[in-house]
C-alpha cells in the first residue's frame, strides 16, 4: 500500500523513485540480437518462425495484412458513442498538432549569399501498436495524427493478431478512421527488425514509433540507427503538488489512474503540505480501490507509491524537479507560481479539472511522453518527429574570396589540408 513519510532528499522512499530506471535485461538483449540477425539475414523467411513460435500464427495461412473486408467489419461492430468520442479526440489532435508544423526560413546578405532552413516528411514510417489484452488504441491515435499532420506518404501498422488470425477491432477502426489501410499482423521484435530492414514482402520504414513490451523496445533501442525511433518507453508515472486546499479524492483517484497500468514499476507520487492531509488522500485511495475493485494497482503502490509530507511548495517543485515525470498535476490555489518553475515533466496538467486522463485520451496534446526520469532531455511525441531539416547553403564567389582567408586558417588549425585545399583552388588566382 501507499506510504506516508516526511520528504527529505535521502528518504529512502524517495532515492528509491530517483533511483528507478528501465534496464534491459541481458537475457532480453541476447534473444532480441538473434532474432533481429535472423531476421536481417532470412527476411520473410524467419519472419513467419517467429510469429508462429511467439503469436501462435502463420502469416501465410491468415494473410500478412488486414483485409477490406476486415476493416468494414470492424466498423460494423463500433458503438456509436466510441465513434463520437474517437472523432472528437482525433480533431482535437489534430488542432494541435498543426501548430508544430515548422515553417523553416532563408537568410540573405549584401553578398548574395543565400542559406535556408528547409524541413520534409519522412517518407515512410511504421507503428507499432499492442492489440492482445487491452488494445491501445488511443496510442495509435496518438501515434498517427502528427505523422499525418507532417505529411508522411506511406504509414505501416504493426500488430499482433489474435489465434484466429484478426487484428483488434478497435484497432481497425482507428486507424480507417485516420485512413490508415496498411495494417501488417505482425509484433514483437520480429516485426521491428522486419521493417527495419525490409523483406520481400515487409516495406522498409524510416522511422518505428510506438510502444510494446520490453523485447519490443529492446529491438527499437538496438536497431537505433538503422532507422529512427521516438523513445524507450518505460513505465508510467505521475507527480502531483497539492496545497491544503487540493481535494483529497482527486489527488487519491489520479494516483490509481497511473497504477493500475499493472506492470507494479508505475511511479506514484504526491506531494502535500501536511500529515493530516497525507492521510485524508490515503483514506479516499482505500476507500476508491475498494470500491471500484481497483485490486491491480497494489503492487505498484507497494513499490513506487509514496505520499511526501514537504514544508514548502518551494521544496515539492525541488523535489519533482528531480524526478522529471512523466505528467505532474499542479492541484494548488496559484498555480502559475508553480508552473513556471516547473523545468522537468512530460506534461504539467494545471487545475482541479485537468486530471492526466484528459491528456491521455482526448485534450489534443501528445500522450507518448518521456519516462524514467528521461523528461530532464527528452520531449513527448510531435509533428517533428516525423521531419527532417536540411540546410541549403548559396555561396557567392565574392562572399568565398572575402572569406576564404577565416576558413582556410580554420581547416588549417585542424589538420584539414584538403578541406583548406578545396578553398584555396578557388580564390588563388
Amino acid at each position: 500500500m501507499i506510504g506516508i513519510s516526511k520528504y527529505e532528499f535521502n528518504n529512502p522512499r524517495f532515492q528509491n523513485i530517483l533511483s528507478r530506471r528501465q534496464g534491459m535485461p541481458p537475457e532480453v538483449v541476447g534473444t532480441v540480437s538473434r532474432i533481429i540477425d535472423d531476421v536481417r539475414e532470412n527476411g520473410d523467411k524467419a519472419l513467419r518462425e517467429y510469429m508462429k513460435k511467439y503469436d501462435g500464427v502463420d502469416i501465410d495461412e491468415i494473410g500478412l495484412m488486414a483485409t477490406e473486408e476486415e476493416f468494414e467489419e470492424a466498423k460494423r461492430n463500433m458503438p456509436p458513442e466510441f465513434v463520437e468520442a474517437v472523432r472528437k479526440a482525433c480533431r482535437n489532435l489534430f488542432r494541435f498538432h498543426r501548430e508544430q508544423i515548422p515553417s523553416g526560413f532563408s537568410l540573405s546578405d549584401d553578398d548574395g549569399v543565400v542559406l535556408e532552413r528547409k524541413y520534409v516528411p519522412l517518407s515512410r514510417i511504421a507503428v507499432t501498436v499492442p492489440g492482445n489484452m487491452a488494445p491501445l488504441f488511443s496510442t495509435l491515435y496518438m501515434n498517427l495524427v502528427p505523422a499525418i499532420v507532417a505529411g508522411v506518404p506511406e504509414i505501416y501498422i504493426i500488430t499482433k493478431p489474435g489465434k484466429d488470425g484478426r487484428i483488434n477491432d478497435y484497432i481497425l477502426f482507428v486507424a480507417d478512421c485516420l485512413n490508415v489501410r496498411n495494417v501488417y499482423k505482425i509484433s514483437g521484435a520480429q516485426g521491428i527488425a522486419a521493417v527495419a530492414f525490409g523483406t520481400d514482402s515487409v516495406k522498409k520504414v524510416d522511422a518505428v514509433v510506438g510502444p510494446g513490451n520490453i523485447y519490443t523496445q529492446t529491438a527499437k533501442k538496438l536497431l537505433f540507427g538503422s532507422v529512427r525511433i521516438d523513445s524507450i518507453a518505460g513505465p508510467s508515472e505521475i507527480a502531483i503538488i497539492a496545497d491544503e486546499k487540493a481535494n483529497p479524492r482527486y489527488v487519491a483517484a489520479d494516483l490509481l489512474s497511473q497504477a493500475e497500468h499493472g506492470t507494479g514499476y508505475e511511479a506514484c507520487t504526491a506531494f502535500c503540505l501536511s500529515f493530516d492531509q497525507a492521510e485524508s488522500i490515503k483514506r479516499e485511495l482505500v476507500f476508491l480501490m475498494e470500491k471500484y475493485s481497483l485490486g491491480n494497482t497494489e503492487k505498484a503502490l507497494k513499490n513506487y507509491g509514496d505520499i511526501f509530507v514537504v514544508d514548502s511548495l518551494d521544496t515539492a517543485i525541488e523535489a519533482v524537479n528531480m524526478i522529471a515525470p512523466e505528467h505532474v498535476e499542479v492541484l494548488v490555489s496559484e498555480p502559475e507560481h508553480v508552473v513556471d518553475r516547473i523545468r522537468n515533466a512530460g506534461a504539467i496538467f494545471v487545475g482541479a479539472f485537468s486530471p492526466e486522463p484528459v491528456g491521455d485520451y482526448f485534450c489534443g496534446t501528445n500522450h507518448v511522453l518521456p519516462t524514467c526520469g528521461t523528461a530532464r532531455f527528452s520531449s513527448g511525441l510531435s509533428v517533428l518527429d516525423f521531419m527532417r531539416g536540411y540546410s541549403i547553403i548559396n555561396y557567392t564567389r565574392e562572399a568565398l574570396v572575402k572569406n576564404a582567408h577565416h576558413i582556410s586558417e580554420l581547416a588549417k588549425t585542424e589538420g584539414m589540408r584538403a578541406h583548406q585545399l578545396a578553398v584555396d583552388v578557388r580564390t588563388e588566382s
